[in-house]
């Protein structure tokens, strides 16, 4: 917690070593400060600075907080003792010798030497052990409370001083942050990294609870010590300053004017539970999506409403869903700033209503924006319902209703006249709501089913899906629209996992399934031979091959063909575009209803099949299931030097979390999961799943397209339907890229004439298209970073993207304009498709972009089949770079180069107007200068 003195001044941080690409360009470092229960990493990783209280971090989360290059400062209070933290083993009561009330801690003598080796000893050394090598030195001046001016004080900064020293000299190259301290800069300046202090400008009063201005002789005073360490000793001087939680355009303002002070600003709430703004303002990337466990099927959050349907467009917006049950314990920090907003799709009222009531009115109250769909799982006649100015109607009357209005939300894939079934609706208490339909009943009465307001979007069935056939749904809001409107989404880069280098991306994969099956052909081959003969060695783009351990393996079902199957399957596996995968051992049919111990075979399904598949003796193991299928696929069937990469999940490919822990263990990617089957027969984007499926600290990754089970109705027929994956990539194509390309299959499509000639003809038509083909692991690595990535906006109009490694392409809205190529840093091209404006990026973690109103007229990257592996911008006119592709032959296209000198050895060049086309017939990577004079 935060220690005020009793003239208000809270002591914070100051920087003066810089490690980062942002330090190192000689700009000054940005700073956050964080000390709430569960730390949004993926935000404040973004900083170059955190200071963190690290009793509240999770194991792991500081390392997850440096990963980008960025320091962890742990907060230490000096001159007191935090009431929440235990007494201190064998201190003397009589070295705390005051109280702060506004904290309600106890105020320390710093000249006793109990006091310093507790200090040392209790707090410090624990943190040093736990891998903090920086500190931030809290309640320094808290000894004026009982020693302000005089020998007293003289005595208390001299051991202040002296305790400085001895960290340095316990703790060799510990960074020390220091609060205010200025009666001691003199003495320590060389031993410290920079000074802090808060209220320069907006304030909070501990005593009254109220945000106010600061007066200008406060903040002359203030603004003068701040120079004198910045000029004098050259630390950097951070100010921080409070403003209310839902005043986010305050916090802006603030933050700007600190700025040009020349000084580094945080700007956030008096508890420090809030991600605030400084000289970067981090977008919110996620979405809280509240969903009721006791709902859904064996309380899996992938048969809910939000994950099934929402979740897509969220994605597609560029926000990852993170789910909790809305009946357990609730965040108790400001939301505000950490998530785009909250989302809530129940289907009844909640167990828990009257503590989610009040705690949503907490949150929204504080700024934070919801989206309630369905049910608000709580009654809106309460505080809730007048915050949001809504009124619930009955209808006693259902019959005879009619729409008398609805905007263009509405009837987003099909807007029925009427429907037999109403959860209610409400109507406005107050202006500033807007509402999107209105119904009347036979009465008159009339009422909104559809609204939106300052505080975000509510909707009642059935007016946000509709029931088509007994299988079909179909999207009545426009969930897009919805979103946006309701959350108040900002226009910003958009991170997108579908496309990189101006190319769609292009993986395919291969589940074990039926390769001990024959197909109906001449001699009855083995699948695996039909396919090695008709696929893998036609198809040569990169495959991720799986098998299924206990169909062929020696413990397995088949032992007798395994002297026939193993060696098929390292012939596959050794094709140098092949990446081996494990389908691991009994194929789970449903993850959920398999616990370790389990006898193989022995539980039914719904459909009256096996869990799992009957091996011999088998009691299920998640560690058998992928640790040892992977050991026996790398021991026995992998080409030395070539293990496993990837795990690609079995039936409903719904693993706990173990399971991907497992993986994560062993270093392999994981795919597999989602139902994404769009046809131009059904074609809702209810049918388009999401990409990933949280499970606790881990993500699963969804295959884009489902595989051809579906298209054939599990192989009873038309054995020819997987042509029609064709109509699933063109509808994820346009008007919005939603998903890459995914050729996903099983062995099965090798049994039969009809199934193998639908295969070939989807692959036939990917290679038509524009792609970037990538091995399995490699995309599951790309929508995975895609959830953490990195977005801020720099007070200087920029664009800072942190950790861009895997995920390398924004989506550029058009009203953001183009990519200023002259001013931005390790932004590689852009390209206008009808699906959008994609901008690529180097690839090498960190990327600046600046905006411009006009296209690029300097050389740049248009399009590309391959991934930039080397990059460099000398000037905008000078470019030097390599690209690699993965096992297919390289082709790059470069814009904006007329009359530029192009050298790219081993390329056919191929000019059309100002751009140039290098095609690489056999190399697969290829390095590229451009120069274009002066």
């Amino acid at each position: 917690m935060i220690r005020w003195l009793e003239v208000g001044a809270l002591c914070f941080l100051v920087l003066l070593s810089c490690t980062t690409a942002v330090a190192r360009e000689g700009t000054r470092p940005s700073v956050a400060f964080y000390y709430g229960n569960e730390a949004p990493v993926e935000l404040l990783d973004q900083f170059d600075w955190i200071v963190v209280e690290a009793a509240n971090l999770q194991a792991g989360q500081r390392q997850a907080l440096e990963r980008h290059g960025g320091q962890a400062f742990a907060y230490v209070s000096v001159g007191e003792l935090d009431p929440w933290r235990p007494y201190p083993e064998g201190l003397p009561e009589s070295v705390l010798v005051d109280h702060n009330p506004d904290w309600d801690s106890r105020i320390a003598d710093l000249t006793r030497p109990e006091w310093q080796r507790y200090l040392v000893e209790q707090r410090i050394s624990p943190l040093w052990e736990a891998g903090y090598r920086a500190l931030f030195l809290d309640t320094l001046d808290s000894y004026q409370r009982f020693a302000p001016e005089g020998d007293e004080a003289a005595a208390q900064q001299r051991a202040l001083v002296a305790l400085i020293g001895d960290i340095q000299q316990r703790f060799p190259g510990m960074k020390l942050l220091l609060n205010r301290g200025f009666e001691v800069l003199d003495q320590v300046h060389g031993q410290i990294v920079g000074v802090a202090a808060e209220s320069l400008h907006h304030r909070w009063h501990p005593s009254s609870g109220i945000y106010g201005p600061v007066d200008a002789a406060d903040r002359q005073w203030l603004g003068d010590q701040l120079a004198r360490a910045r000029d004098q000793y050259g630390l950097p001087a951070i100010a921080i300053d409070y403003v209310p939680a839902a005043d986010r355009e305050l916090a802006r303002d603030i933050a700007r004017r600190i700025a040009d002070d020349g000084f580094i600003p945080w700007v956030s709430v008096p508890m420090l539970d809030q991600v605030g703004v400084g000289l970067i303002e981090p977008i919110p990337r996620r979405v809280l999506v509240l969903y009721d466990k006791s709902e859904t099927e064996a309380g899996e959050l992938a048969y809910g409403n939000a994950h099934r349907y929402l979740a897509m467009p969220l994605e597609y917006l560029g926000y990852g869903a993170e789910y909790l049950d809305a009946n357990g314990p609730l965040p108790s920090d400001v939301l505000h700033g950490r998530y785009a907003g909250v989302v809530s799709w129940f289907s009844a009222p909640l167990a828990n209503a009257p503590a989610y009531s009040d705690w949503l009115l907490g949150q929204l109250e504080n700024g934070l924006k919801a989206v309630i769909l369905g049910d608000p799982g709580v009654t809106l006649s309460s505080p809730l319902g007048e915050f949001m100015g809504l009124r619930s109607v009955s209808l006693p009357d259902q019959r005879n209703l009619e729409i008398v209005a609805h905007d263009a939300l509405m009837g987003f894939e099909g807007m029925p006249d009427r429907s037999g079934f109403f959860e209610g609706g409400y109507a406005p208490t107050r202006a500033g709501l807007t509402t999107h339909l209105t119904l009347r009943d036979a009465k008159g009465t009339e009422f909104n089913p559809v609204i939106t307001g300052p505080w975000g979007g509510i909707a009642t069935a059935p007016w946000i899906l509709q029931q088509a056939t007994e299988f079909q749904l179909r999207w009545i809001l426009d969930p897009f629209a919805f979103l946006e409107r309701s959350l108040d989404l900002p226009v910003v880069p958009v991170p997108d996992p579908t496309t990189e280098n101006g190319a769609r991306y292009w993986i395919t994969q291969i589940d074990g399934d039926a390769f001990v099956s024959q197909g109906d052909f001449p001699g009855a081959p083995y699948t695996g031979e039909v396919m090695l003969d008709e696929i893998l060695s036609r198809y040569r783009v990169p495959t991720t091959v799986s098998i299924i351990e206990g169909e062929i393996g020696p413990t397995g079902l088949y032992p007798h063909l395994r002297s026939r199957l193993e060696p098929l399957a390292r012939r596959i596996f050794s094709l140098p575009w092949v990446e081996v995968a494990t389908h691991t051992y009994s194929h789970p049919f449903e993850w959920e209803n398999l616990v370790d111990g389990d006898l193989a075979g022995q539980g039914q399904t719904r459909a009256g099949f096996n869990y799992n598949l009957p091996l011999p003796n088998y009691r299920f193991s998640l560690e058998r299931e992928i640790a040892g299928s992977t050991d026996y696929i790398n021991r026995h069937l992998a080409p030395p030097g070539k293990p496993v990469k990837v795990v690609l999940w079995t039936g409903n490919a719904l693993p706990p979390e173990e399971a991907l822990a497992i993986s994560e263990r062993l270093g392999l990617r994981n795919l597999n999961g989602g139902n994404t089957s769009i046809t131009r027969s059904f074609p809702s984007l209810t049918r388009v799943s999401s990409m990933l499926r949280p499970q606790g600290a881990y993500l699963q990754v969804y295959a884009p397209q489902i595989n051809e089970n579906v298209y054939t109705n599990d192989m009873l027929g038309p054995l020819w339907g997987y042509r029609r994956a064709v109509e699933t990539y063109q509808l994820t194509d346009q008007p919005r890229r939603l998903k890459p390309i995914d050729i996903y299959y099983h062995f099965y499509s090798a049994a039969s004439p009809a199934a193998l000639n639908a295969l070939k003809q989807v692959y036939d038509y990917v290679l038509t298209q524009e792609t970037l083909p990538l091995y399995t692991s490699t995309w599951s690595d790309i929508a995975t970073q895609w959830y953490d990535l990195g977005v801020a906006r720099r007070l200087d109009g920029g664009w800072q993207i942190r950790g861009a490694t895997q995920t390398r392409t924004l989506r550029l809205p058009s009203e953001l304009g183009w990519p200023d190529l002259s001013r931005s840093q390790d932004v590689a091209g852009v390209r206008e498709i009808p699906a959008g404006r994609y901008v690529a990026l180097s690839g090498q973690g960190d990327a600046l972009i600046y905006l411009t109103p006009r296209p690029p007229a300097t050389p740049h990257l248009a399009m590309a089949n391959g991934r930039i592996t080397e990059w460099q911008a000398h000037s905008p006119r000078l470019l030097s770079m390599r690209l690699a592709a993965e096992d297919i032959p390289l082709k790059v296209e470069l814009a904006a180069v007329a009359g530029c000198r192009v050298d790219a050895p081993g390329a056919r060049q191929e000019r059309r107007g100002d751009a140039l086309v290098l095609h690489y017939s056999d190399a697969q990577s290829g390095r590229i200068e451009v120069s274009c004079g002066q």
